[in-house]
């Protein structure tokens, strides 16, 4: 059974404020929540419908519910019959000196953009991200479901723009900015030791990345489509990038 406690305090991490004062993060279906218990993050509450409760057979704090109950804690149109509540992995002030590839996103708003970046990046090899501040929260229950577990293996660090550009700078980082104007991603000379920046769904890069770095495009067909979506850019650029890596 469903406490008032416990749903008010699972609709509350629906903002990020509440998010960040609990330490706590929602996730639900059976596949994600399995690999996020499987990755080792620490479970505080499974919530499960009757149909499923083999599933969790022997983890604590699990807890029989309505399907009525579940959906009205759900964050999905379409409930799942296991929600789960985890606690956050410890968040980073900084990456250490040898972090390697580092995905740095700029201000991404769009929650479905954020976690296809995530899962991406990993399936590439790439488990550090920078986050500029301003950017979605990587726990926002949107972004968790469609990172599809990512989030249990990345490193991710928050920082404003000016203070990335200053990392690099004294880290000796170079800088990849995403943009129109550049380097074709098939002519870069990559390194695990690049930063690839990419901006806003909106507003593109920062101009203090654009400043500081080396600028990288996809050509593509500019007088008959504007741009292409973050996530698309993100995926072309890192399969760029872990294709050329094979070769270092």
């Amino acid at each position: 059974m469903l406490t008032k406690n416990q749903e008010k305090l699972i609709r509350s991490l629906a903002l990020r404020k509440n998010r960040k004062k609990s330490g706590l993060f929602v996730a639900e279906g059976l596949k994600l929540v399995t690999d996020l218990v499987s990755a080792g993050l620490t479970v505080e509450n499974i919530f499960q419908t009757e149909g499923s409760l083999e599933a969790f057979a022997g983890v604590a704090h699990t807890h029989a519910i309505s399907s009525q109950e579940m959906k009205g804690i759900s964050f999905l149109e379409t409930p799942s019959p296991v929600l789960a509540l985890f606690k956050q992995p410890e968040r980073l002030g900084d990456f250490h000196v040898d972090a390697g590839f580092i995905l740095l996103l700029d201000r991404i708003q769009d929650p479905g953009n954020m976690g296809t970046l995530l899962r991406t990046a990993l399936w590439y090899g790439v488990e550090h991200i920078g986050l500029v501040k301003g950017s979605v929260d990587v726990f926002n229950p949107k972004v968790v479901q469609s990172s599809m577990g990512a989030l249990a293996h990345l490193t991710c660090v928050e920082k404003t723009a000016e203070e990335w550009v200053n990392w690099s700078a004294i880290n000796s980082r170079r800088l990849l900015v995403a943009d129109m104007d550049g380097t074709p991603a098939s002519e870069m000379n990559w390194s695990p030791e690049d930063v690839l920046v990419l901006g806003n769904e909106g507003q593109g890069c920062d101009d203090v990345f654009k400043s500081a770095g080396s600028k990288v495009t996809l050509p593509g067909n500019a007088s008959k489509i504007e741009s292409l979506n973050v996530a698309v850019s993100g995926a072309t650029l890192l399969y760029a990038y872990a294709s050329a890596s094979t070769e270092l």
